[in-house]
């Protein structure tokens, strides 16, 4: 194994620096822009849903207008789910 991994070229050495100034056009040209809208639509609800059998304890939320039938039941143990 020899040490010329270790040892940089002189070509290296010799290359200009790039100046500060242009590092901060760059990074304002792609700032990214953040959406700060966390609001529902006005005709969306936000429903969460408990099993009522407190072996199961499955837990979801939907955001809907309504919710169906089977909706209101829980998938793992088949009951009707409380609604909070």
């Amino acid at each position: 194994m020899g040490l010329d991994k270790w040892i940089k070229p002189e070509e290296d050495e010799k290359k200009p620096k790039k100046k500060g100034g242009d590092t901060k056009q760059t990074k304002d040209k792609f700032k990214p822009k953040r959406k700060e809208n966390n609001h529902l639509p006005k005709n969306l609800i936000k429903h969460i849903l408990v099993c009522s059998k407190t072996n199961c304890k499955y837990q979801k939320i939907l955001i809907k207008k309504e919710l169906t039938n089977k909706d209101k039941i829980c998938p793992k143990c088949r009951s009707p789910m409380k609604i909070k």
